[in-house]
């Protein structure tokens, strides 16, 4: 009894303890994502990197899901407000668009796939369009980390700290 209201208490204060603004918006790019190739041993396999430099320097230019083993996407970049920017259902078909010096600029993606299995795997999560590098910047994977076993070494892409 004692260990449930001290739960009940907990998750009292962590609701009432949490509030929202009105202004704050809630990002829509995974909602109703499915992914059910667990336990079925299909090797399909979709990555995307969080970041590209859209400067026309030949790295990194496209912001793009790379597939494996993939027979349909629905791939969809987001703004802020929840706008899609840009769409594609054709593989390998990526984003590619102007970007502003000493500028960073997040966005959000959303793929849903189908395996040649027949299976779905549902991905999301942030973007990064960028001529500098933002100081407080997450891990940053581009598309030229990416090997057929994910993103390893390091990237050849070099940006100066945005100011």
């Amino acid at each position: 009894m004692t260990r449930l209201l001290a739960s009940a208490l907990f998750l009292t204060t962590l609701f009432i303890g949490c509030s929202k603004s009105e202004d704050d918006i809630q990002h829509i790019n995974c909602d109703g994502l499915i992914t059910d190739t667990l336990g079925t041993n299909d090797n399909a396999r979709i990555y995307m990197p969080n970041a590209f430099t859209p400067n026309n320097d030949g790295l990194n230019d496209i912001s793009r899901p790379i597939a494996a083993n993939v027979a349909s996407i629905d791939f969809k970049i987001y703004d802020d407000d929840n706008n899609i920017v840009f769409s594609s259902n054709v593989l390998g078909q990526g984003w590619s668009t102007t970007v502003a010096s000493n500028s960073s600029t997040k966005y959000y993606y959303r793929i849903q796939t189908v395996t040649t299995a027949n299976h779905k795997i549902g991905v999301c999560g942030d973007l990064y369009k960028l001529s500098c590098k933002p100081a407080n910047a997450p891990t940053l994977y581009y598309e030229d980390q990416l090997t057929v076993f994910g993103f390893t070494g390091p990237t050849l892409e070099t940006l100066p700290t945005c100011p």
